[in-house]
């Protein structure tokens, strides 16, 4: 099947699980605050020459020592008259060689109806640290596994196989006002038997469309690539 095709039968699957669907979403939100006081996690602002593992080179740029993940350079910008506020500005910007994959696993059961894996994860500078974010949130350099880290979780799971129905996969260009030409691949897979999956209920948790929609009215909640991986739908 074409992608269209793909869409347009989970768009059918999610008509139907309407029926049955969890709709309130009080347990995840209960779940995420006792994960929130639980996990030992803790961030704060340092001045950028105390910052470990990160060096300026010769031309001023800010670069990991490993020379991986993204650096901060500068960026010198002319626009047309009325295109933007002022006709012309310099600032820095990220860039990146790599962008990342922001994918959701989905599954259907007779109880629940389609339900997507949401992921609890941490960033540091997210207000309540703790955010519902994508199953695989992850640079490529993570998904292929860094030397001294694990790989990303289900990172298997990215290509279509017996268990793995691909519904949708397409690159969206990262914020472009601080990242450097970057795409992420999107994507939603849906899981034939998400019984083959090993999934940590410390850091994952099922939820349908609808109670995702209501978190999404909530303060600091989700995060935002929650909502660009589902728009299609």
């Amino acid at each position: 099947m074409a992608d269209q095709e793909h869409i347009r039968w989970l768009r059918d699957r999610l008509q139907a699980s309407r029926a049955v669907e969890a709709t309130d979403p009080a347990e995840l939100l209960g779940w995420l605050e006792v994960r929130r006081r639980d996990v030992p996690f803790s961030a704060k602002l340092i001045p950028l020459r105390e910052v470990a593992d990160w060096h300026e080179d010769d031309d001023g740029n800010i670069r990991n020592a490993t020379g991986q993940f993204f650096r901060i350079e500068g960026v010198r910008v002319r626009s047309a008259p009325g295109v933007r506020e002022i006709s012309g500005w310099d600032q820095p910007i990220l860039t990146q060689s790599e962008g990342g994959v922001l994918a959701l696993l989905c599954r259907e059961t007779p109880e629940r109806g389609l339900e997507f894996l949401l992921q609890a994860k941490a960033d540091p500078g997210n207000v309540g640290y703790l955010q519902f974010c994508p199953t695989i949130q992850s640079t490529w350099e993570n998904i292929r596994g860094l030397k001294d880290a694990r790989r990303a979780p289900f990172a298997e799971c990215l290509d279509a196989s017996a268990n793995i129905r691909v519904i949708y996969r397409s690159k969206h260009n990262e914020e472009g006002s601080r990242f450097w030409q970057k795409s992420n691949e999107n994507m939603i897979l849906f899981v034939e038997d998400a019984s083959q999956l090993a999934i940590n209920d410390r850091v994952y948790r099922w939820a349908s469309l609808s109670q995702i929609k209501q978190m999404i009215l909530l303060d600091n909640i989700v995060g935002p690539y929650v909502r660009t991986v589902i728009a299609p739908l």
